[in-house]
């Protein structure tokens, strides 16, 4: 007989740590839907990311959005994913103490030097603080979020490109424990999300809640929708800039045609009014009809989802870390 084919594990995370926008919307929300349809026959993990979100965020900020990020992208589609039975969504903490003891036994197979070579995390450091100042959560995040994914065995990861350094240092962590242990951990594979550059609408830097005025909130207005539209940055007839290209960038995603509007853009004529005002329309349409389905959304229903996937989780990260105390001799 053919030896049975292994199901597909999927597993991602989501930060809870302020209002979602369009930038979070089109950069994490709709990959991890567009991932959904991809992968048609695999179980998914989306767990909400609160131990993570303390590396650099206060309790109180992490508790308040914990359960509205998942209201949030149940609204936003993944909701008839987890009635059908292939999604579960929990919190990071429900199974903190599996996750935890687990990445005890990875951080054998790393150094502090290693750690701070990931560039995302040196990054980190460069914008907020220095080595000195940071807190050494932020030094454990990428052994954490190694715990994470192979705690659930996942065989594919949905990442960008900037985070492909730590999906690299929880292969090798797996490897390396695999290598001393036998075949416990699967190497989880990465499944390509495309960076968009989402930027600001006023002012440098990407689209961020530290900057509401450039920011697209879902929460905001139909009303604030259109007049931040109106209000963005741009560029002069017949030049282009990075402002008005990350303005392309929304509208293509939401199957805007811009090619006429380019064309004549840069054959001097005045058109960034007219591609505003459809932009506008396009996302306050987007905003209200997401707000409109998160008002039907309950508490009880959250907590239920969470409870449920929570239940699931906590079963299958139990298997696995069983699995690990075997092997080291430490189930007794």
């Amino acid at each position: 007989m053919p030896k049975e084919m292994k199901k597909q594990i999927i597993v991602t995370g989501i930060r809870p740590t302020g209002d979602l926008h369009i930038g979070n919307y089109l950069g994490a929300v709709k990959p991890l839907l567009d991932t959904l349809k991809k992968y048609p026959e695999a179980e998914f993990f989306v767990f909400v990311a609160d131990l993570h979100g303390l590396t650099d965020n206060d309790a109180a900020t992490v508790a308040r959005y914990r359960f509205e990020v998942v209201k949030d992208y149940l609204a936003l589609g993944l909701g008839e994913f987890v009635k059908s039975g292939r999604v579960h969504v929990y919190i990071q903490s429900q199974i903190g103490e599996l996750v935890s003891y687990l990445s005890l036994f990875l951080s054998r197979y790393t150094t502090f030097n290693d750690l701070m070579r990931v560039p995302t995390l040196k990054e980190k450091l460069k914008a907020n603080q220095t080595e000195g100042q940071a807190n050494a959560l932020l030094g454990y995040y990428p052994i954490l979020m190694a715990a994470d994914i192979l705690i659930h065995n996942a065989s594919i990861v949905p990442i960008g490109q900037d985070q492909l350094p730590h999906l690299e240092k929880t292969r090798e962590f797996g490897g390396k424990f695999n290598a001393e242990f036998g075949d416990v951990f699967t190497l989880p594979q990465a499944h390509d999300v495309a960076n968009l550059r989402i930027l600001s609408l006023k002012g440098p830097g990407k689209m961020s809640k530290s900057h509401p005025e450039g920011c697209l909130f879902l929460s905001d207005s139909d009303k604030v929708i259109k007049q931040k539209i109106s209000r963005a940055e741009t560029a002069t007839e017949n030049t282009m800039s990075v402002n008005l290209e990350s303005l392309l960038t929304i509208a293509k995603e939401f199957n805007i045609n811009t090619e006429a509007f380019v064309k004549d853009h840069m054959a001097g004529k005045q058109v960034v009014g007219s591609f505003k005002k459809e932009l506008g329309e396009k996302l306050a349409d987007f905003v209200i009809d997401f707000q409109g389905k998160r008002s039907l959304i309950s508490d009880a229903e959250v907590n239920d989802v969470v409870d449920d996937g929570g239940r699931t989780a906590r079963i299958n990260a139990t298997k696995t870390l069983d699995m690990v105390k075997d092997v080291m001799k430490l189930n007794y």
